[in-house]
């Protein structure tokens, strides 16, 4: 089937407007009925003639842009990101900036990605640029992890790829602040399919980068998607990528989009999970490492008083949090039986694992942050900063899971026989976990 996506017909339309979209070569319709002639200029009103038809080839395939993307504009827009997070003299001490320079030369063998990716960089700026990133960050784990050369270049390349997607989306949800409901996560998750999709048109591309697209949302616990498998049936290239897209979002919700230093991204990654192998996070870690800075305050001394009395606040709502959630595991264990589609017993097991290793919620720590916030001097910035963003983590985890019951609601209503107790113990947790609803999932 052809490329059918009216919105990624709309932004070729605004890409034309500045870098030329031409048609090279007649598009028909899967009936085989002329839609539009070769050479012929992509606007606002073709693109909605397009828009209209099932093609009977990929679009990508059949249209030219009169400027592609140069190794030379991705080295300047990777420089231009690392600027904007304070990074930039560490980075290009280190190998990592020299690594990268070689690795945009890698798409010039590839003119349909440059293409795809110059249209990525025109209409969705800010995903590009994160996608640069994590490019060069991918292939800098990969030599942590000692791999080949050629599985390095083929994760850069299935890194680069794998946020084309969402060109295909409703931008409305693509750029939506603050949470999405469950219709929308799971448009939005269709983004892998698609990028797949796209990789497999590229003359020459080893098939593994389709894979690593596919699998960079997948968790090695088994809690990822498309298909939820565990690290025993997931190729290495895309858990490195699922690895750097944690790192992305860290870094854009902590530095980019935050008052943070890089140092507590470190941080954050020294809290346990289950999402990765220990070898593969320890690989993280040790590359964070290679660009760390001196500690910065996030805000100014008075603020520290509050942030501790938050951090009180929050612990002892994730506490009571988590008593309830393992309450419901206890009461209903004949009932909480994993299958093929819903596993409640293993998400418990792997929340539950995060929880206690962390050490957060432990009596020593309520002691401490209290200790903390009754002294008027030599109160310890870097140690409170670093607690909250460690409370954040433990919470985001915690979200996760009402977020997978959210998507499982019907598998829940069929092992309690009924949809009322589900929907209570679902509503009573998330009033705990959110009590000002900031964070409600739909």
């Amino acid at each position: 089937m052809g490329d059918t996506s009216e919105h990624y017909v709309s932004h070729l339309a605004e890409v034309s407007k500045s870098n030329k979209v031409v048609l090279e070569e007649d598009i028909y319709n899967e009936r085989g009925v002329l839609v539009v002639k070769k050479g012929t200029q992509v606007d606002r009103e073709l693109a909605q003639k397009i828009a209209k038809h099932k093609l009977q080839k990929p679009l990508d395939t059949s249209i030219s842009l009169q400027n592609i993307l140069t190794p030379k504009q991705s080295l300047m827009i990777f420089s231009q990101r690392l600027e904007s997070l304070n990074l930039s003299k560490a980075v290009k001490k280190s190998y990592v900036f020299e690594e990268a320079a070689k690795a945009f030369t890698l798409l010039t063998q590839y003119p349909l990605i440059a293409q795809k990716l110059m249209v990525l960089a025109e209409r969705l700026p800010d995903v590009f640029s994160r996608s640069l990133g994590s490019s060069v960050m991918a292939k800098a784990l990969s030599k942590e992890l000692k791999l080949p050369i050629d599985t390095q270049n083929n994760v850069f390349l299935a890194c680069m790829i794998s946020e084309v997607g969402v060109l295909h989306i409703d931008p409305t949800i693509v750029n939506k602040k603050g949470q999405r409901n469950a219709k929308e996560l799971k448009l939005l998750q269709g983004h892998v399919v698609i990028a797949k999709h796209f990789s497999e048109m590229v003359p020459n591309l080893p098939s593994i980068v389709g894979r690593a697209i596919l699998e960079h949302h997948e968790r090695a616990d088994g809690f990822g998607y498309p298909y939820g498998r565990k690290i025993s049936k997931l190729c290495i290239e895309g858990q490195i990528l699922s690895m750097v897209d944690k790192l992305s979002l860290i870094t854009q919700r902590l530095v980019q989009n935050g008052s943070y230093s890089w140092s507590s991204v470190e941080s954050v990654f020294q809290i346990p999970s289950t999402a990765h192998t220990p070898e593969m996070q320890n690989a993280m870690i040790r590359l964070i490492k290679y660009f760390t800075l001196d500690y910065k305050p996030a805000f100014p001394p008075a603020t520290y008083k509050k942030l501790l009395a938050i951090c009180i606040e929050k612990r002892k709502r994730l506490a009571f949090w988590f008593k309830e959630y393992a309450k419901i595991y206890v009461d209903h264990e004949s009932l909480l039986k994993d299958s093929d589609e819903f596993q409640p017993i293993a998400l418990f097991e792997q929340l539950e694992y995060t929880v206690k290793t962390s050490g957060i919620l432990v009596e020593q720590q309520e002691r401490w942050l209290q200790a903390m916030y009754q002294q008027t001097i030599n109160i310890c910035e870097n140690e409170i900063e670093e607690f909250y963003l460690d409370l954040e983590e433990i919470e985001e985890q915690c979200f996760f899971v009402m977020q997978k019951l959210v998507l499982f609601k019907d598998e829940l209503t069929k092992l309690f026989g009924d949809e009322d107790l589900p929907i209570q113990y679902y509503e009573g947790l998330m009033f705990i976990l959110d009590p000002d609803e900031k964070r409600r999932i739909v």
